[in-house]
């Protein structure tokens, strides 16, 4: 049966120092990734609410022609009052969206100020 030498070279200290700083920035790396991705998907969400509020502009400008020209404008109302639904509804996806990336970032902020926290004089 085969031993574990031990290396009297081997400093523990240092070992748990080195892991304590990979374990930082790992918790760094996500929560720049998070950082992108709310940037991100804050961009998309401007560029879906523009496309939206476009369109129904574009569809009140057709329903005003149309109480002007008296024609069907019950259609035109239905569209409008979907494109509100469809700008509301695009609204709260992006506000939980938000909420669930903050939270992940609120969780790595905790861990990495737990982290930072460590004595590692304690750990040994």
């Amino acid at each position: 049966m085969e031993y574990f030498e031990y290396d009297h070279d081997f400093d523990i200290e240092e070992f748990l120092e080195e892991s304590q700083r990979q374990q930082e920035n790992r918790l760094e790396e996500e929560l720049e990734r998070i950082e992108r991705q709310l940037e991100e998907r804050e961009r998309i969400f401007e560029q879906h609410r523009e496309d939206l509020e476009s369109k129904l502009d574009w569809y009140l400008e057709r329903l005003e022609n149309a109480y002007k020209r008296a024609g069907n404008v019950e259609e035109l109302k239905d569209t409008v009052t979907e494109f509100y639904e469809l700008l509301r509804e695009e609204r709260v996806r992006h506000w939980r969206d938000k909420q669930e990336l903050e939270q992940e970032k609120r969780e790595l902020l905790r861990e990495l100020n737990e982290l930072e926290e460590t004595d590692l004089n304690q750990l040994l």
